[in-house]
């Protein structure tokens, strides 16, 4: 600051000496010269100042921004390492594919099973006897009823009552669906060219407890029905359980989904098997290695951009020394080094920390994976690193309270570091801030020396029409005194 003042001094004093001089030479002093000079020497050094601190606001959007980069990239491999489903290491061995799926989980175990499907869970279907259309009237316009019993062994009542001039097929239908029994109808157009293609098709839940019975109830005093529901009972489709056989046991279910026969795998039937079909699962953990691989790299790449922003001697380009001094830096290095490698949230029995697994950190702050080490540990305690780093949760909000493991935890942390609250966009937001001022005040200073420059221009081009009179006067006396100095000495000028 003081140089910039000495140098604004000397720009005065090298302007003020140049108007004495060119005063002294009389007319043709160039007036907008000398003004634009005097007034450049007080504007060059405050706007100077006032870019120069424009200029570091930038570089620190720069590092900041760089630095949400590489967090968002740590994020992005934590992410693929949060949820208990992302460890479904499982490799699947399906002798009969066509008869049911085999879907893993993480907590799957390897081995071998023998699965025979001996029943498929079904939903009980029936359909009614054709009519013309679907605003056929069946009991010639008067009020009638349903009754519906679901459920089995127990069935369960229910009356469905149709107003007069309600006793069409849709009507029907609607009625139905509008009672919410368990059971669903829908209204057909079969298009077989007969007469009656319309047939209202009934169906029910899935397996033997959603089995069902219609019986329409036509008032006294109505007209004949139009429509027969007498082959309703005698289903078309019978509501049945699944069964099969697992490893010689049997197991009875509503659904053909499975989730709760083999540990850790859910069986989806499709079809009843002839023989005995067999599944063999076998623990890949080439997919959990690779994702760790990954981590590391992140890690290791956000480390280097947090050195190169607060190194004054960086010749990274862009965001190099960008961040000199900044607390900020230092601050989230050192929360990121915690979440990765502090005890977890939700340890395992015998596993509860990444650095138990392979992972370390070296003096310079490179982290580094030993993976003969990770290989042991998912192999003896895979239970303990999926629990460790995903709480065995799934798809917890970034907004949850609850203990979600080494991944899951540090998702939220960096999830709030990043956010529009967190230091990173407040810091990066207040750097704009101040720059949006420091270009008014630029526009202001600009306005005062425009201003500034018009005054001097003025005054100058009085001053210089001035002496230019005074001289031209001097030069009139001069010239007077001449010619009577000769008159009186005889002599010429």
């Amino acid at each position: 600051m003081a140089s910039s003042t000495a140098a604004v001094a000397a720009a005065n004093k090298a302007a003020a000496q140049k108007l004495v001089t060119s005063l002294g030479a009389g007319s043709g002093v160039d007036v907008s010269a000398l003004a634009q000079n005097l007034v450049d020497a007080e504007r060059v050094p405050k706007e100077n100042a006032i870019n120069a601190k424009i200029t570091k606001n930038e570089s620190r959007i720069s590092g900041y921004a760089a630095m949400s980069f590489v967090l968002s990239g740590v994020q992005t491999a934590l992410t693929a390492l949060k949820d208990q489903n992302s460890f479904n290491a499982l490799g699947v061995a399906n002798s009969n594919a066509a008869a049911f799926s085999v879907t893993t989980s993480a907590t799957g175990t390897a081995g071998s099973h023998e699965i025979e499907v001996l029943r498929l869970a079904k939903a009980q279907r029936s359909v009614s006897d054709g009519v013309a259309s679907g605003s056929t009237p069946l009991n010639g316009g008067l009020a009638m009823s349903l009754t519906m019993n679901v459920g089995s062994p127990s069935p369960v009542a229910s009356t469905i009552q149709l107003a007069a001039g309600k006793d069409t097929p849709q009507d029907i239908v609607n009625a139905i669906n509008d009672a919410k029994t368990g059971v669903t109808a829908q209204l057909v157009n079969t298009g077989d060219g007969s007469a009656t293609p319309f047939q209202i098709v009934l169906s029910g839940a899935t397996g033997a407890a959603g089995a069902f019975s219609l019986t329409p109830n036509y008032l006294a005093g109505a007209g004949s029905p139009g429509l027969s529901f007498s082959n309703v009972n005698a289903a078309n489709q019978t509501a049945t359980d699944a069964l099969v056989k697992v490893d010689g046991i049997s197991y009875t279910r509503t659904t053909n989904t499975l989730t709760d026969v083999v540990p850790g795998l859910t069986l989806g039937l499709k079809a009843t098997t002839s023989s005995v079909a067999t599944i063999d699962l076998t623990r890949d953990n080439t997919g959990v290695k690779e994702k760790m691989a990954t981590l590391v790299t992140a890690y290791n790449d956000a480390q280097t951009i947090f050195k190169e922003v607060a190194d004054p001697k960086s010749t990274l380009e862009t965001y190099g020394a960008t961040l000199l001094g900044d607390s900020s830096v230092r601050s989230i290095k050192q929360q990121l080094r915690d979440m990765v490698m502090g005890q977890s949230s939700t340890p395992g029995t015998t596993v509860g920390a990444v650095w138990q697994m392979g992972v370390s950190i070296d003096m310079q702050g490179t982290m580094t994976l030993d993976s003969t080490k990770l290989e042991s540990v998912l192999s003896s305690n895979y239970a303990d690193v999926v629990k460790t780093f995903t709480g065995n949760q799934n798809g917890l909000s970034v907004y949850s309270t609850a203990n979600a493991g080494v991944a899951g935890d540090a998702v939220k942390k960096i999830s709030k570091l990043l956010g529009p609250t967190g230091i990173l966009q407040t810091q990066s937001s207040s750097a704009t801030t101040q720059n949006t001022k420091y270009s008014a005040d630029l526009t202001k200073l600009q306005t005062r020396m425009d201003s500034l420059l018009l005054r001097y221009q003025k005054q100058f081009s009085a001053m210089d029409s001035l002496v230019g009179g005074v001289n031209a006067q001097k030069t009139s006396l001069k010239s007077t005194f001449d010619g009577m100095m000769a008159n009186l000495t005889g002599k010429s000028g």
